[in-house]
């Protein structure tokens, strides 16, 4: 475990120093996939493209929105491929290769760059860390994903769907829609380890439930909520750049559009901040509970120890074996040792049971 902490460390810093070439380094192996979408008002394709391929920006249609999908990282010189050939610098390759970079909003001359991070549930339903990037050019949008997931299947339908007209509107409405999609991920993460919280602060208000087991639980959300915070917070903090973009991007029409995506990030971190709250109370409440827990086994010990003592103190004296004991010679002397220690045990229970010791 050790060793591949280090790994992931060692890593994660591959790319900070200035190069003519990056790396991925993340711990996705999803092999590069390039899926090309372009829509007009009446018609709508889909397509694979081959990584080969001389020129992406030549396989764009300039009277049809263009979507292009890079789904997974591991090809690093495809992906400063394309970034260079739609106009960026190599230093944003190096944003787009590098997980967990901290979330951006760039705007250059007729471009738009958007570095972010989300997160999705693996196969053991682990919140686990994705990165994203997003390039808009003029009439073409290129996403970068590490897995080849269906993060943007939603936006997809909407599109054979036409909702809100997307096929008429320009390239900023399909903007929203992927920006909505990320954005509503976080919602679903963040009300979905809210609502398991909130059943583990039930568990443990109930008398009769099963609490032994609760604490790893406990950290396993703590750790899920505080993923989500991480990733919205800075996103949302960007956010305002966006929507003073000055290239047109935005319009008018679309800004509640916008601002909606704004709200949806600002419920995240209101979720996780009430996450946070119900932790700590989880917690002094799971600490209460064993000290509690503790105090009924020692309750439980002393009473034990308490009923004994007195037995133990009779069986000492009977047990020296003096010769001036008349017990010992009495023909019903171990019958009667028995009954004392059975009436002093009893007794001893009655007495601590009407004094209401437990």
């Amino acid at each position: 475990m050790k060793k591949k902490e280090s790994a992931r460390k060692k890593k994660r810093y591959t790319n900070r120093r200035l190069s003519e070439r990056y790396h991925y380094v993340g711990e996705e192996k999803t092999t590069t996939g390039l899926h090309l979408t372009h829509y007009d008002t009446h018609a709508k394709s889909t397509g694979a493209i081959d990584p080969a391929s001389a020129s992406f920006k030549q396989l764009t249609n300039p009277k049809q929105i263009n979507w292009i999908e890079v789904r997974g990282l591991t090809n690093d010189e495809l992906i400063s491929r394309i970034v260079r050939e739609f106009g960026l610098h190599n230093v944003d390759a190096k944003d787009i290769l590098t997980p967990q970079h901290v979330a951006k909003i760039e705007e250059y001359e007729g471009r738009l760059l958007i570095v972010l991070n989300t997160c999705y549930l693996d196969d053991v339903s682990e919140l686990t860390p994705e990165h994203v990037a997003i390039l808009v050019v003029e009439n073409t949008i290129v996403t970068f994903t590490e897995r080849d997931s269906d993060l943007f299947a939603s936006v997809h339908q909407a599109i054979d769907e036409n909702v809100l007209r997307i096929r008429e509107k320009p390239i900023g409405l399909l903007l929203a829609f992927l920006l909505n999609a990320l954005a509503a991920s976080l919602v679903e993460h963040a009300s979905r380890v809210e609502e398991a919280l909130g059943d583990l602060e039930e568990t443990l208000l109930d008398p009769d439930g099963e609490t032994t087991n609760i604490g790893p639980d406990i950290q396993r959300y703590r750790r899920a909520y505080m993923l989500v915070r991480r990733n919205a917070q800075p996103l949302k903090e960007q956010f305002p750049k966006l929507l003073r973009a000055t290239n047109g991007l935005i319009t008018q029409e679309l800004l509640p559009i916008y601002y909606d995506i704004q709200d949806q990030l600002v419920f995240v971190l209101q979720a996780t901040e009430s996450c946070r709250e119900i932790t700590a109370s989880l917690v002094d409440l799971y600490i209460a509970n064993n000290d509690l827990r503790m105090n009924q086994i020692m309750k439980r010990l002393t009473i034990v120890s308490t009923i004994f003592i007195p037995l133990t103190f009779l069986a000492g004296i009977w047990g020296m074996n003096f010769k001036g004991m008349p017990e010992l010679d009495w023909r019903y002397g171990y019958a009667a040792a028995w009954a004392i220690m059975i009436l002093t045990a009893l007794g001893t229970w009655l007495y601590m049971k009407r004094k209401d010791w437990y």
